[in-house]
């Protein structure tokens, strides 16, 4: 049997070897979908039980010209996306989810498509240390305004562990469009995206969330001309037992967002 820390970063390096070969394969897609800004970590429905969550981003200072015909700048677009998730097992969940958007300058309120992802998760106690590692296996349709490929499929490995007051968990995401569009390129894409929280009181945690965008796997991009954006985030708990995560966001590289700020509530019920 596989010591549990050795089994932990084996599942990592695999999953960033098995995007390295798959990026020979798959054809690219450039795309954009800034409906749920998360990173993954330990939590999970238990067997039966059902999740509700609100994702809510505003892009307050952002890119106000298309990138393609049809295509809604993301400058004062307010994203809403309520989920849903089913504990299927100890180890697998399911989750559907509904994007929407709101133009506040056109004051348009629409429907940008429909998510499905089936996740699988593992846990580790290591002394004081509790490492956990799984997949994310995600199907998205999407309206052409929010992206220039309909169909995208997303495999995002999720890695971490728990020490006393802390929380570390890494996100190497691979995303491929599945359906092809006249006159673009089509390769797979690579993102890679991180926190680090601190717990300084009951039900309520302080940290950073890192989102680095680097483009197609097979010729990343880094430095200036990839995306780099940063969080700082506040998570606690009510007493009515909302679960709150609030985040301020800065984009430091030119292809991003310059000021996004998201709000996430986990319902009660």
């Amino acid at each position: 049997m596989l010591n549990p820390k050795l089994d932990a970063a084996l599942v990592a390096v695999s999953f960033v070897a098995l995007c390295a070969i798959l990026s020979g394969l798959w054809p690219r897609q450039a795309f954009a979908a800034p409906e749920e800004i998360v990173v993954f970590t330990d939590e999970f429905e238990k067997p039966g039980e059902i999740g509700y969550e609100l994702h809510f981003n505003f892009a307050a200072k952002a890119r106000r010209t298309p990138d393609y015909p049809g295509e809604q700048p993301p400058d004062r677009v307010l994203r809403f996306m309520p989920e849903v998730v089913w504990g299927l097992s100890e180890q697998w969940n399911l989750g559907l989810h509904l994007p929407v958007s709101r133009n506040t300058y056109t004051g348009a309120t629409t429907v940008d498509g429909f998510k499905a992802r089936l996740q699988n998760l593992n846990a580790r106690q290591v002394d004081a240390v509790s490492a956990f590692y799984g997949v994310n296996y995600e199907l998205s349709y999407f309206h052409r305004r929010l992206s220039e490929s309909r169909l995208v499929a997303e495999v995002r490995g999720i890695v971490g562990w728990r020490r006393g007051d802390w929380l570390f968990a890494l996100n190497p995401i691979l995303n491929h469009a599945l359906d092809a569009v006249p006159g673009v390129e089509n390769r797979a894409n690579f993102d890679l995206f991180g926190k680090a929280m601190k717990t300084v009181a009951h039900d309520v945690a302080v940290g950073i969330e890192h989102f680095s965008e680097f483009g197609v796997l097979r010729n990343p991009s880094f430095g200036p001309v990839s995306g780099q954006t940063s969080y700082a985030v506040l998570e606690f708990a009510t007493r009515s037992g909302f679960e709150i995560q609030a985040g301020v966001g800065h984009g430091w590289t030119h292809p991003v967002d310059k000021r996004v700020y998201k709000l996430l509530i986990g319902l009660p019920f």
